[in-house]
């Protein structure tokens, strides 16, 4: 296959790859960038090979105007469409190159419009796909170049194949299903001339590329290039604290969503996304077994305890006062686990009054890798980072915790109250703030009389003893049995327009209505239910579950495992039976999830099979692909890079440059010779020791080299016969040419080496000097140009007989020199 033809092939495969980065990046848009993914390859054989569609360059140019004209209208909307219509412009205009024929102008504007989709590809999504298509795109890019590079120089040498290639440029306006002339016999029919460019190879050339050499060096200047990258991306000092990931575009810098406040419909959104938000692994505490059950951990955010039916939106409360503390050591006998959380650091988390929420297990006690910036928020059940409210501090890449592990029994809902009953804001806030029923201006008894009339329904249905009243603990479990059992009720993300009453509240119009909605109304409906019947309940939003990663051993917790759920108080007189007061002296916090099991549940999955495995390594790549490349800033490489490697590197020889080590090694040294050195800056006996060892170490180098320079040839001589040189590379000519200089022969520049060689044993022979040296010169001489321009390989006698030779006439250039003196 000749060059051209792969080189065609070539710049159409890193078209393709380019298109592939764009698809990628758009992804549900990534139907234009797979149709110009096959028009690259189809334009190999319908234009390059049979020459059916080809486009003149007046056309071209006239049809890639109508492209920039065509992407420029996508340009005034926002920065994520501006990068969209960059990418379809980029599409246009590679189409419109590859349906020409190619010359290196063709070539060339095709390999750079394909780097320009790369970049772009880079702001659409940086994800670990991206990374890993680098690599081949990499190495096709290698062999294009390098075929570019060929065609280029056999463009140069062959003056028919250049007049061809300049004559491409003159085509018809436009040809469409043109054939190729047929050729005839006949020597009076004169064929129109055939414009094509297949020329040859020129000989050095030809040798390279029909050996397969060219793809082998290839292979090695990919290898080292992938090697220099990792090198100098994580060697290289980095002096911000950003990320490269908010240097570009996409979605990056996305929040959570979690504020201090939430609408009704904020969650809809958020539980349609699939990123990444946080990594999260529980081990065991004392043998660091990473704990995987089929219970779906709820990692706290933020509790809401106000609803405006105005805005629809539930805040945190009016309380002034928290109770903010460090995290605490845990309380004995507690049943903890180790919490690690690793958080994607491309989106932020939300600000709380004391700093950044951090997600977590609640309660959450300190251990000895916990920072000391960590706070906990008692009163709202909220972790944070503490920071100064102007900071724009971002939350930390990493985290770790000591965390309650009850999955199952009562106590694994229950959080024990750290505020004292006595507390009377506190008993506010419980008994009023939370038993409060919102309430319209305009419509105050009619805002919700449909639900309030459910709960009391549901709380007249429970069973009794007697003349007693169903407990609160009682009331919170049949209104909890009610949504997720026996009330009809449906989950979803979108409910339709026409099932909606807008006339009535949404949480109203949810419980008597619809029925259907997210996790948000169900929580919300349930909070509400347990307040009109004076029981203090809140919202509380977060994360339930994640996808478990058996390869790394870690929930990967993404947006769309975003869940809001309830909490109840329950006094001391009011815990469930068989919970013990003395563990909630100050009553308990009652979690209650009312959404109901029909909701998908993403965290779990079949596992066993090989594609289950295969998704968990490339989640597994995936994340360590967003710590490490993504998220790599000053603060991580000084952590995870420069630090290791300062404490396995230099430490060890710290000693070395110590100036107390030294004078301690020195005084006992002296001390067990009998000589004791004293605490002055100068002592006698320590000068006179330190003259004798210098006088000594200068006495043994002049020894050395002595000897050295005395017998230096027997034992280059003696080492060249133990370990012979293999090697018959071209450069022991130069070796040749740098003794010969020392001798006072200098090779001119128009002098050719058979040339200066040449000179140099006839002026040898005309002053009768370096009889011994000129058939070795001839030889080295014949065999370099065997190698050099003959591309040919030296037989094992003469390989080995190169270092004798070179031997013998560094001895004659020597005597030379020795001889002038």
């Amino acid at each position: 296959m000749k060059v051209e033809r792969l080189l065609q092939i070539s710049v159409a495969l890193l078209a393709a790859l380019g298109s592939l980065f764009l698809a990628f990046g758009q992804g549900s848009n990534s139907a234009l960038p797979l149709l110009a993914t096959i028009g690259a390859f189809l334009s190999v054989y319908l234009t390059d090979i049979k020459g059916w569609i080809t486009l003149n360059r007046n056309l071209a140019n006239f049809a890639a105007l109508i492209a920039v004209v065509f992407s420029f209208f996508d340009f005034w909307d926002d920065g994520s469409s501006k990068l969209v219509a960059i990418a379809k412009l980029l599409i246009y205009l590679q189409v419109v190159l590859l349906f020409q024929p190619k010359t290196t102008r063709v070539y060339w504007h095709l390999a750079v419009l394909s780097l320009l989709q790369v970049v772009v590809a880079a702001a659409l999504d940086f994800g670990v796909t991206f990374g890993l298509m680098l690599i081949p795109y990499m190495f096709t890019a290698l062999t294009t170049l390098c075929l570019f590079f060929v065609y280029r120089e056999t463009l140069r040498v062959d003056p028919e194949l250049k007049a061809a290639h300049d004559a491409v440029e003159n085509r018809p306006l436009f040809s469409f299903l043109s054939k190729k002339p047929v050729e005839s016999n006949d020597s009076t029919v004169v064929s129109a001339p055939v414009i094509t460019l297949s020329g040859q190879l020129p000989g050095n050339l030809a040798s390279v590329f029909s050996s397969g050499k060219m793809f082998a060096q290839v292979l090695k200047m990919g290898f080292f290039t992938l090697c220099a990258t990792v090198v100098l991306f994580y060697c290289f000092p980095r002096f911000d604290q950003g990320q490269l990931s908010q240097s570009l575009g996409g979605e990056f810098g996305a929040t959570t969503g979690f504020k201090d406040q939430i609408s009704l419909n904020d969650m809809g959104n958020i539980l349609q996304s699939d990123r990444f938000v946080m990594r999260v692994r529980l081990s065991d505490l004392n043998t660091g077994t990473v704990i995987d059950t089929e219970y779906e951990p709820y990692f706290r955010g933020t509790s809401l305890s106000t609803y405006f039916p105005n805005s629809k939106t539930w805040i945190v409360g009016n309380l002034k006062n928290y109770r903010v503390s460090e995290l605490k050591p845990p309380p004995l006998k507690t049943n903890l686990v180790r919490q690690q959380v690793a958080t994607n650091q491309s989106i932020n988390f939300d600000r709380t009054n004391e700093g950044v929420l951090l997600f977590s297990i609640y309660p959450a006690y300190s251990s000895l890798n916990t920072a000391r910036d960590i706070v906990d928020n008692q009163t709202l059940g909220i972790v944070s980072m503490a920071t100064d409210a102007q900071a724009q501090v971002r939350q930390p890449d990493q985290y770790e915790m000591l965390v309650p592990w009850n999955p199952f029994g009562a106590d694994g809902d229950l959080i024990p109250s750290r505020h004292p009953l006595s507390d009377r804001q506190f008993h506010h806030y419980v008994r009023t703030d939370l038993t409060q029923v919102p309430l319209d201006k305009e419509f105050a008894d009619t805002l919700f009389n449909g639900l309030t009339e459910t709960a009391d329904q549901l709380v007249a249905d429970i069973p009794g003893n007697g003349n007693e009243e169903p407990t609160q603990f009682a009331i919170a479990q049949r209104m909890e049995r009610h949504f997720v059992l026996d009330g009809n009720y449906t989950y979803s993300l979108h409910v339709p327009v026409h099932m909606k009453n807008t006339r009535l509240d949404p949480i109203e119009d949810f419980v008597v209505n619809h029925r259907t909605g997210h996790c948000e109304f169900f929580a919300s409906a349930l909070a509400i239910m347990l307040r009109t019947q004076k029981i203090p309940a809140r919202v509380v939003v977060g994360y339930k579950g994640g996808e478990f990663n058996s390869v790394g051993g870690y929930y990967a917790v993404k947006q769309k495992h975003a869940h809001a759920w309830v909490e109840c108080f329950l006094g001391p007189d009011d815990l469930p039976v068989g919970v013990s007061k003395e563990d909630y002296p100050n009553g308990a916090w009652m979690r209650l999830d009312p959404t109901p099991a029909s909701r998908p549940s993403p965290n779990r999955k079949d596992s066993g099979t090989v594609f289950d495995t295969f998704l968990d390594w490339f989640d597994y790549v995936e994340l360590a692909w967003r710590d490490y490349v993504v998220g790599m800033n000053s603060e991580r490489q000084e952590k995870d890079i420069y630090k290791p490697l300062t404490d396995n590197l230099v430490k060890p020889f710290e000693g070395w440059v110590s100036r107390e080590q030294w004078s301690k090694f020195f005084r006992d040294s002296l001390a067990s010779m009998g000589i004791h050195m004293s605490d002055e800056w100068f002592s006698g006996f320590a000068s006179i020791f330190t003259m004798l060892i210098l006088l000594l170490l200068v006495v043994i180098f002049e020894l050395i080299r002595t000897l050295i320079r005395r017998y230096w040839t027997s034992i280059k001589r003696m080492f060249l016969r133990w370990f012979p040189s293999k090697s018959h590379r071209t450069g022991f000519y130069f070796k040749v040419e740098k003794l010969l200089s020392k001798a006072g022969w200098q090779r001119k520049d128009s002098d050719t080496p058979r040339e200066f060689i040449a000179s140099v044993i006839t002026d040898c022979k005309t002053r009768g000097i370096g009889s011994e040296m000129l058939s070795p010169l001839s030889d080295l001489t014949d065999w370099y140009y065997q190698i050099r321009y003959g591309g040919k390989e030296l037989a094992p006698a003469q390989q080995e007989s190169i270092s004798e030779h070179l031997l013998l006439i560094e001895q004659q250039t020597l005597a030379l020199q020795k001889a002038k003196r």
